[in-house]
């Protein structure tokens, strides 16, 4: 079971004690401790949900399963993204809140990146499916009978489950051209991440003044690649 920020906090031991504590004090000691010892507990949970390591784990975690083909590259996204949280929490703080907007749009992008992904897998298993199936030959097999059947409406029907047949063929051979494009595409776009993070330490080791030229252009070419993505998503639904 994967628990929320906030169940973390309700359940972390410190403010499990802390609210034993307020209940303890508020009927021994004085019924005033119990609503402050509560306000305080309160607070404390509150400071656990928010941790944003926890929250970047939790919806890492929460993510729905992919198909086995996307998972890598996937995951190289994933991997990126936790990199760059990590350096971010080790640069000073002027830094942190400039590159800011960096994690935000890359944020953006493993969203988008694995919401087409969970779209696609659906797709991914008719594919598998269907391949596992001997299309050729039932193709001539009923390419066989439409030869050597002489009764019209025997030959009208085989005509027309040969016709299906090969509509089948022609939408599983589209819907393998979508798959391979968009495995191209995470590929693309895992390898992309990785000179975005090599980017984001060169920024690290400059001075905050020197850097902020450098993170404008770096956004707006993570936001670029989130349109992409964004586009290919909507032009794959339009396909048929």
């Amino acid at each position: 079971m994967i628990r929320s920020p906030w169940w973390v906090g309700v359940l972390h031991p410190v403010n499990l004690f802390v609210l034993g504590a307020a209940v303890v004090a508020g009927l021994i000691a004085a019924w005033w401790l119990f609503p402050v010892g509560l306000l305080i507990w309160g607070l404390m949970v509150f400071n656990v949900a928010r941790d944003p390591a926890l929250r970047l784990s939790h919806e890492m975690q929460s993510r729905a399963p992919i198909a086995q083909r996307f998972q890598r590259s996937f995951e190289r996204l994933e991997r990126s993204q936790v990199r760059l949280f990590n350096a971010l929490n080790a640069t000073p703080l002027r830094t942190r809140q400039q590159l800011q907007p960096v994690m935000d749009e890359i944020k953006a992008l493993v969203d988008v990146a694995h919401h087409l992904c969970e779209r696609m897998t659906a797709l991914e298993n008719y594919r598998l499916v269907s391949q596992s199936q001997n299309w050729q030959a039932e193709l001539q097999q009923m390419q066989y009978a439409l030869e050597h059947t002489q009764d019209a409406q025997v030959r009208q029907q085989y005509a027309e489950s040969y016709r299906a047949l090969q509509e089948r063929q022609a939408r599983l051979q589209a819907i393998c051209n979508q798959l391979d494009r968009l495995e191209a595409h995470l590929v693309n776009l895992a390898s992309e991440m990785d000179m975005i993070m090599a980017e984001v330490l060169r920024l690290q080791a400059l001075k905050p003044d020197d850097a902020a030229q450098f993170i404008v252009p770096l956004q707006a070419a993570i936001r670029q690649r989130l349109e992409e993505t964004e586009n290919f998503g909507r032009e794959v639904a339009l396909e048929p």
